[in-house]
């Protein structure tokens, strides 16, 4: 059998590194959650705090939708314009109208990580396993991470 040039060879070895690395491989399982009660304000200082993009937003203690640093620029951003809006004391439930909780499981690949962050645009995306139950967390910064990781591994082959 022939062999593969050097260059071929780690490419093919980070390929199939990264179809065989799962979502549980990389997910933070220290998972920042709220309430759909708590308050905006909250949110906020919760980010900060813990330099996060996004928590997850629990209702009757089930993951219901992923609030974003974006989310709550615009939030202050429209509140700038509106006498009728109070940032400090408005619940997240008022924010969140529609919920969309775009989620993954810890057997995922990381390929289908990449595509839910590339295809809904979302940064931080729960992991939940097949009860339902929130077991970890999987950010673009993950992701990234996880990715970089790889890289430097087959970068180390001989």
């Amino acid at each position: 059998m022939e062999k593969l040039d050097p260059v071929l060879e780690k490419l093919h070895w980070r390929l199939t590194k990264i179809r065989q690395t799962r979502v549980g491989d990389v997910m933070n399982r220290k998972v920042i959650t709220l309430d759909v009660k708590d308050l905006l304000a909250t949110a906020a200082r919760t980010m900060v705090e813990n330099k996060i993009n996004g928590i997850i937003i629990l209702k009757e203690g089930k993951p219901y939708a992923v609030l974003s640093s974006w989310d709550l620029l615009h939030v202050s951003y429209i509140e700038s314009f509106s006498d009728k809006m109070d940032y400090l004391r408005t619940p997240l439930e008022e924010l969140i109208e529609q919920p969309r909780l775009h989620y993954l499981k810890p057997t995922d690949s990381l390929d289908s990580a990449a595509r839910l962050i590339s295809q809904h645009g979302q940064r931080t995306i729960p992991v939940l396993d097949d009860n339902g139950e929130l077991v970890g967390v999987i950010s673009k910064t993950d992701l990234i991470k996880a990715y970089h990781k790889l890289l430097l591994e087959s970068e180390a082959l001989p």
